[in-house]
């Protein structure tokens, strides 16, 4: 494990010469130190910026998520939402850490999350981190995709939602083409803003729409059904892999731990009424997307609506970071051409390929939860921070009160359990018998015959 230097030629990522990118701020010099920051994020703005990183396709799917765990649900779901907020906070006391001990890295930095895991656990921690930050991103993604054809199928079913994944996908292909977003504030507030308008609505139309509902039932959760519950959820708070990025962008790194504190009951007032009001209304018959438990009324459309413009905003926002590293690897020029088209159109037309043959976002989405945010939330932010607290070197030495170390060993066995649990009944979902015959290559075969 390396503690001299803070980059190594071999690092694959590792901030470029002569200048360096943050993936929310756009183009930055180096040579421009701390001043870089005058134009930087403030606490509001990184708060809002982390809401809408976690609230995309996760919150649709916590009714169900809720259905699936029971009333045990509820606790885990605020237990979670304390915890990965605290696992979330820790990053943010690593990059200050990294700061005091390493200065150059009070520059902005392109990749933050990875610097912290080489400084924490040396290259191949590293090169972990960085396969499942990029493989969480590129999974996300592709749950966005079939949810956005989902959304557009109930409000018009003229088209499949297997005919709409090839339109929507082909349709995203040119804004994938697009640089690194620079300034783009504005986003993080219509993200939100969206957010809040949908869960308002949907909330409303449930309990409009209870009287219509005849005797829901609650059954008691299976091993499987809790565990990709608890996937369900965890992804639904996912969001720790970026958060450094966000924090990278701040005026004043060290109000971070504020910003989370802030955006995480943000989140927990849009979760909560939702998922104990689908679940307490619709009962075990709610689906997988609380939008299509609904009455399919103009201004749910307007909510779908505006949900969908959120989610096409933050498919670009989280797929350029996955673009971006592999143009790295591949040598393809930071600029618009033929190599970043021909790539990042073969990045989405794979993500085309998963979504025709798992049209089921939930089951991506519970395969995602379940190993790659488990990994990115529960797992490495708190092993990062107890081993730099951990490290002697030419800076004071640091102590971790007994009851952080303790709560931090407990966030990481649980995640480990309940990630393993989580993915391997993820992935028997996916692959048990009947689950292929039930894609969309043979809804085309058999339309074709």
């Amino acid at each position: 494990m390396s503690q001299g230097k803070a980059h190594s030629p071999s690092i694959s990522g590792s901030i470029s010469n002569g200048s360096t990118k943050g993936s929310l701020g756009g183009d930055r010099s180096v040579a421009i130190g701390d001043d870089s920051r005058k134009k930087g994020l403030g606490l509001g703005l990184t708060s809002f910026f982390m809401v809408a990183q976690m609230a995309g396709a996760g919150f649709v799917a916590l009714p169900r998520a809720l259905a699936d765990t029971g009333w045990l649900g509820i606790p885990m779901m605020l237990v979670f939402c304390v915890s990965v907020g605290f696992s979330g906070s820790r990053l943010g006391k690593c990059w200050i850490m990294l700061e005091e001990r390493w200065p150059e890295y009070k520059k902005p930095v392109k990749q933050p999350y990875m610097e912290m895991a080489y400084k924490a656990m040396g290259i191949v921690g590293r090169r972990v981190a960085l396969s499942a930050v990029l493989l969480n991103l590129y999974g996300s993604t592709t749950v966005f995709i079939i949810l956005i054809s989902e959304m557009i199928n109930a409000m018009n079913d003229t088209l499949a939602t297997c005919e709409l994944v090839l339109i929507v996908g082909c349709g995203i292909i040119p804004l994938t083409w697009l640089g690194t977003p620079k300034d783009f504030w504005q986003t993080a507030i219509v993200a939100v803003v969206s957010t809040v308008v949908a869960c308002a609505t949907i909330i409303a139309e449930v309990i409009m729409e209870r009287d219509e509902i005849i005797d829901p039932w609650y059954p008691n959760p299976t091993i499987v059904s809790f565990s990709l519950g608890f996937a369900a959820i965890l992804f639904a708070f996912g969001g720790a892999a970026v958060f450094p990025t966000v924090q990278n962008d701040m005026k004043d790194r060290s109000q971070f731990v504020t910003s989370v504190i802030v955006a995480f009951i943000i989140i927990l007032c849009l979760y909560l009424p939702l998922a104990v009001t689908g679940y307490v209304v619709i009962g075990n018959d709610v689906t997988s997307n609380i939008f299509l438990s609904v009455n399919m009324g103009p201004i749910v459309k307007i909510a779908i609506s505006l949900q969908i413009v959120n989610l096409i905003s933050s498919y670009i926002v989280s797929f350029n970071p996955v673009a971006q590293s592999l143009e790295e690897n591949f040598n393809i020029p930071n600029k618009f051409g033929p190599k970043r088209v021909l790539l990042r159109s073969s990045m989405v037309l794979g993500q085309i390929l998963i979504c025709l043959t798992v049209p089921n976002f939930s089951k991506i989405l519970n395969l995602i939860g379940g190993s790659l945010i488990t990994l990115c939330t529960f797992v490495f932010p708190p092993i990062m921070y107890i081993k730099l607290m951990d490290m002697k070197g030419p800076w004071p030495h640091l102590e971790i009160p007994l009851w952080q170390r303790v709560y931090m060993v407990e966030i990481v066995i649980v995640g480990v359990i309940g990630g393993v649990f989580s993915t391997v009944s993820a992935f028997y979902a996916i692959v048990a018998p009947g689950s292929f015959t039930a894609n969309c290559f043979m809804d085309f075969y058999g339309e074709g015959n």
